[in-house]
């Protein structure tokens, strides 16, 4: 009875793989291939001053964003379980005595924080450019993100968060797909049973 089940959903998602294979043949040829891309999923406005440093935690299957604002004020706590829709968690009120220090980890309920070696100055703001390469030849400017604070990569989601004057702003990277592993992937579904 498991292996019918199995045989007939296996047969079911191949069924629809072959009609859209056919549909986009009847199109014109091959399945296109969709390009690689960076793009904005979210804007969240900050009004705490210059972000100095973003770190990323979880604590019970939600994901956070903490925005440091260094000695200037408490940190900002954002919750990014949904990348293109964060939400205010709250404030991270950092002992004066740590004030300034750098925010290395934080699991849960627990932070580390690490004094810097040598005093820090304002961060030296940056431009942040998204070029497209879908044409080689003319390589294009996506997006720039003018007078970047911080700016820190969560690979793990793949995602970028960035801070500047606007507030943060949430990236998604999106890489093609790999068509051969597709291929590869059909095969062995279809006859492993």
């Amino acid at each position: 009875m498991r292996n019918t089940r199995m045989y007939l959903m296996i047969v079911s998602v191949s069924l629809l793989i072959g009609t859209s294979r056919l549909s986009a043949a009847g199109k014109g040829g091959s399945t296109p291939r969709d390009p690689d891309r960076i793009e904005v999923i979210a804007h969240f406005p900050l009004s705490a001053g210059i972000v100095t440093q973003l770190t990323t935690g979880t604590h019970w299957r939600n994901y956070y964003l903490y925005v440091d604002h260094g000695p200037a004020g408490p940190g900002t706590v954002l919750d990014v379980t949904n990348p293109a829709a964060p939400v205010s968690a709250g404030q991270l009120d950092v002992p004066k005595q740590e004030a300034g220090g750098k925010l290395s980890t934080i699991v849960g309920s627990a932070a580390l924080i690490t004094s810097p070696s040598e005093p820090t100055e304002q961060s030296i703001n940056q431009t942040v450019t998204i070029l497209s390469f879908a044409d080689p030849e003319h390589p294009a400017v996506a997006r720039q993100f003018l007078g970047v604070s911080s700016m820190l990569k969560d690979t793990s989601r793949g995602l970028i968060y960035l801070v500047n004057s606007d507030g943060l702003w949430v990236l998604r990277v999106e890489p093609a797909a790999d068509i051969e592993l597709q291929k590869k992937y059909e095969h062995y579904v279809l006859y492993n049973p």
